[in-house]
């Protein structure tokens, strides 16, 4: 009967000390994690040297986008476009920016009549994207990430 007894009292502990541990583990709250991502939009835009010290994140974007088309029209008065007819229209250049920073010209979209009276454009227009001085990348989740975007430039003569 002894034996019994601390049989039973032996195995209601163990039982009693299992489940006071397993207890403890389903206590501890579990961390989420986000792991929706939005991939239209970045943290923190690609910056000139220039832009870097502007604060807030709209004013940073316009910054870029007037330092980026400032530099490209510069780059492209350059160049002497001499046509035999008038040109009124719109050249969509596709820029890509890389997570290290550097640019590439991605896709130039123009009309057959612009490719016609200024075939030599589309060279220029590389050429002042490889001069393009090393950018700051855009910033995801405080991770540099390549971003591309249209830059309009607008043909008249």
């Amino acid at each position: 009967m002894l034996k019994q007894l601390i049989i039973i009292l032996c195995c209601s502990f163990l039982v009693v000390s299992c489940s006071f541990f397993e207890n403890k583990s389903k206590t501890q709250p579990i961390q989420k994690v986000d792991t929706i991502v939005d991939f239209n939009s970045v943290d923190a835009f690609p910056l000139f040297p220039d832009c870097s010290d502007i604060p807030s994140r709209d004013k940073q974007q316009i910054c870029f986008q007037l330092e980026m088309s400032n530099y490209i029209y510069a780059s492209l008065k350059e160049f002497p476009l001499n046509t035999s007819e008038a040109i009124n229209d719109t050249v969509l250049v596709k820029l890509r920016i890389d997570h290290l920073g550097k640019t590439s010209l991605s896709k130039i979209e123009s009309s057959k009549s612009t490719q016609q009276l200024i075939p030599e454009f589309d060279s220029i227009v590389n050429l002042s994207i490889e001069n393009l001085p090393q950018l700051q990348p855009a910033i995801k989740r405080n991770m540099p990430v390549t971003t591309e975007f249209t830059l309009p430039i607008i043909l008249k003569n």
